[in-house]
């Protein structure tokens, strides 16, 4: 059930990127507007749970929850789960949690900034698939740390990520816009790794809805004088409010809080694989909801994208 459980959430969050590009198309919001309503409409909510928890947990927010219980953000499973003779780095360790906490918040801010254009310019399937490269670039860092060899089946699935890769963009070397928009998807997920390890120290600290709250809040502080430059704030038409509070409610809230429920009590290996559906899903969203479909070279880079970075998990 638990599984079922992290594949729906991970189906929820493969929706982000079609409400991204249906917010621009059918009411004018930029792409860096809907990243900054996705954050603010979701706080109050956040911080009403955090409010709750509260009052119904005599317990204070900031324990440390036991390694067994505690629930990862999705992303982060195999920093976790590394052998005891080869355990990650203890990156930012001697941070505060305030300064953990705003580290990962401009983080998630710069990806998600990315991350919306890149769903806009190119297909939402390349961008959210790129996107997904985190756990690759956070393995790569680790790898340039301790200066530890990484494995066989980690080396395999990063050159199978980066040949599928190469097929995908591959079409879009026509259209500098769209091939612009391939490099803010590939560039996205450097800062999303950075997000990961900043909320995976923090997580360490802060349970999870007071750190979500904390980092939805700040994400949001960062991306408003972005939103308001762009100039293009407000929906003009109300049909983009559903888009917007569906970036909220169902991506920023609903992915994420059923993933982390989902994965407290799954086998982290089974939980990185399954998130693969994430990307999967939004390649079928985007070919049913905005008829971008993949041409055969793309599907075949696509599937190669999502075993790479399959293995790559396993290998770490």
């Amino acid at each position: 059930m638990d599984f079922l459980t992290l594949l729906l959430g991970g189906a929820v969050l493969g929706l982000a990127g079609v409400l991204v590009h249906l917010a621009d198309t059918s009411a004018n919001v930029g792409p860096f507007a809907s990243a900054f309503w996705r954050m603010a409409i979701a706080t109050p909510l956040l911080l009403a749970w955090v409010a709750w928890q509260r009052r119904g947990s005599p317990q204070p927010l900031a324990a440390v929850p036991r390694p067994e219980t505690a629930a990862q953000p999705p992303g982060v499973l195999q920093l976790q789960h590394r052998s005891a003779h080869n355990p990650p780095p203890a990156l930012l360790q001697r941070w505060s949690t305030p300064w953990l906490t705003l580290f990962a918040a401009t983080m998630f801010a710069l990806d998600l900034l990315l991350f919306h254009v890149a769903a806009i310019w190119t297909t939402v399937g390349n961008a959210t698939l790129e996107s997904n490269f985190a756990p690759v670039v956070i393995a790569l860092v680790f790898w340039a740390i301790t200066r530890v060899a990484p494995s066989t089946v980690y080396v395999t699935g990063l050159v199978a990520a980066l040949a599928g890769a190469s097929l995908m963009i591959g079409p879009n070397f026509h259209d500098p816009r769209a091939l612009l928009g391939d490099a803010c998807g590939l560039t996205s997920a450097l800062f999303y790794a950075a997000y990961q390890v900043g909320v995976q120290q923090a997580r360490q600290r802060l349970a999870t809805a007071p750190l979500m709250a904390a980092v939805t809040l700040l994400a949001a502080l960062v991306l408003w004088p972005f939103a308001w430059l762009e100039g293009r704030l407000w929906p003009t038409a109300a049909i983009g409010w559903v888009w917007l509070v569906g970036l909220a409610l169902l991506v920023q809230i609903g992915g994420q809080v059923v993933i982390a429920y989902a994965v407290r009590r799954l086998n982290p290996a089974l939980s990185s694989v399954g998130l693969l559906v994430q990307p999967a899903m939004a390649v079928v969203y985007a070919w049913v909801l905005l008829g971008q479909a993949l041409g055969g070279w793309q599907i075949a880079g696509a599937a190669l994208v999502l075993v790479g970075i399959a293995l790559a998990r396993r290998g770490m």
